[in-house]
């Protein structure tokens, strides 16, 4: 008698947990399961719309009229929201480099010139549509003006570059310009459909900074098997310039030009030369 009744509880128990509790009125009354109001908040899909993110670099549902905001990294945005602004990094790349209006004997050689470039280490783009935004980011840019025939980059005591023929006897190995910019591109993308992207815009371009070890000559050369190696910092270049780059992608493999139409060299201490330089870049990573 006794185990049936306390089987009898148990099972009133059980079913008191289980059973779907109701909302409450405004007074505190329950209320059908499933009603949407509770205590005056109106829980209402009409009026209320939940902001939930899927995955990082999906497209996010937003409260109604609000600012549309997200975070994208190692891609772009498959769908962009007109009007919305992503955070993004991404444009690793390397090219070569060449010297335009460079002065004889000077003979950059493009094809051992090379550049490294982050250009868009952390950036901003604001998306009109699904085809056209506007990006503004931060990056860098590592240069190298290599030469490698029988004359090198040497400054003298006036730390005015010049170029000079090597010892007698040397057996030249390189002699470069090695320098270091912080760039600032602002880059209009239109996306051409289907994985392909354009992208074009001007980059200010703060050259060298504060240290003087991001604006360097080195020359290496030997002599009798002998090798020799000399090293000089400070070089004296443009503090600021300005670069232009096209860029072509599919998905996130793409090409890039990039044109300095600035001369590299302050005019009061070196040869006058622009720059060109030409390579590949990998969008996502």
């Amino acid at each position: 008698m006794r185990t049936n009744l306390m089987r009898l509880v148990a099972g009133a128990i059980l079913a008191t947990l289980f059973l779907p509790v109701g909302a409450e009125n405004e007074n505190g009354d329950n209320l059908p399961a499933g009603n949407e109001q509770k205590r005056g908040v109106n829980y209402s899909p009409n009026l209320l719309t939940a902001s939930r993110s899927k995955t990082l670099g999906d497209d996010i549902d937003r409260y109604p009229g609000g600012f549309d905001f997200s975070i994208t990294l190692g891609k772009k945005h498959r769908h962009r929201r007109k009007g919305s602004t992503d955070l993004f990094m991404s444009g690793v790349g390397i090219g070569f480099v060449s010297a335009l209006g460079e002065p004889a004997p000077m003979d950059v050689t493009m094809g051992r010139s090379l550049e490294i470039n982050w250009t868009e280490a952390i950036g901003l783009r604001y998306n009109f549509n699904r085809r056209n935004s506007l990006e503004l980011a931060m990056g860098f840019l590592w240069r190298n003006y290599r030469m490698t025939h029988q004359y090198r980059f040497q400054q003298d005591a006036a730390e005015v570059l010049g170029v000079v023929p090597y010892p007698a006897g040397a057996v030249p190995k390189f002699s470069r310009l090695h320098i270091f910019q912080m760039t600032f591109p602002l880059m209009y993308d239109l996306n051409l459909k289907h994985g392909w992207h354009f992208v074009v815009g001007p980059e200010l371009a703060v050259n060298g900074g504060c240290n003087s070890h991001t604006r360097t000559i080195k020359t290496r050369y030997s002599i009798d098997g002998e090798k020799y190696k000399e090293k000089t910092t400070d070089l004296r270049i443009n503090p600021v310039s300005v670069n232009l780059i096209a860029s072509i992608r599919f998905r996130f493999i793409g090409l890039y030009v990039r044109y300095s139409p600035c001369d590299v060299i302050d005019h009061n201490y070196g040869p006058k030369f622009q720059s060109l330089s030409a390579g590949f870049t990998l969008w996502g990573f």
